[in-house]
């Protein structure tokens, strides 16, 4: 299904955020980063990149060579490698996907923990600008939405386009970049002055939106 993006929103350090405004430089960090890095669930997701989480009924089972039957609660597994190649660079999104009415529009609070600035970007302009630049230095890329589950309740195998639902908030959409080695990526894809705005964090969270904006 295609979704209207009305904007991109990018957030970070006030010298990070100029310098994407400025010179269009794009930092891709490695899934093993955002896997290990403990921050209260805003960048940091242990279950980013595993291949799959098992969620099983109580119930019970027997040792061999034992007639004693042993009862267990739920159990909650998750499987994946132990390194995940690939990198990751993601965006807020403000679309039909993440809000279906324009009357239920507003950014979460939380978002302030991501940096005082952010961009507000015209997405059209920026996946262009980024496709170019990845094609012309020979990468293989995907990109798209991320989709959320509730971690306790499913039981099948998960994507590198899916988090758990408590990062819903974030109205990801990520761009995921095929690397044979577990290094960050810095890619210059060109000045965004001409598709961007500059904002303070805490002044976007006032953002409203108007009748017909995500049609």
């Amino acid at each position: 299904m295609n979704y209207n993006i009305k904007a991109f929103i990018k957030l970070g350090s006030e010298k990070n955020i100029i310098d994407l405004y400025n010179n269009g430089t794009v930092f891709l960090n490695t899934i093993q980063y955002f896997r290990n890095i403990e921050d209260g669930e805003l960048r940091g997701d242990k279950y980013e990149g595993i291949s799959e989480v098992i969620n099983s009924l109580p119930g019970t089972f027997k040792i061999k060579q034992s007639e004693q039957e042993f009862r267990f609660e739920k159990v909650h597994l998750r499987k994946s490698f132990k390194e995940i190649l690939g990198n990751i660079y993601s965006l807020y999104a403000i679309s039909d996907k993440g809000f279906r009415n324009y009357q239920d529009f507003k950014i979460d609070e939380r978002l302030n923990g991501f940096g005082s600035h952010c961009l507000v970007i015209d997405p059209k302009s920026f996946i262009n600008k980024i496709e170019k630049t990845l094609h012309n230095l020979g990468y293989s890329y995907n990109h798209g939405f991320v989709d959320y589950y509730d971690k306790e309740k499913i039981c099948r195998e998960v994507s590198l386009f899916e988090k758990p639902l408590e990062f819903e908030y974030q109205k990801e959409f990520r761009f995921f970049l095929k690397n044979e080695k577990i290094e960050p990526v810095k890619i210059q894809i060109d000045s965004l002055e001409n598709c961007s705005e500059l904002f303070r964090t805490e002044d976007i969270l006032t953002l409203q939106l108007k009748p017909k904006e995500l049609i």
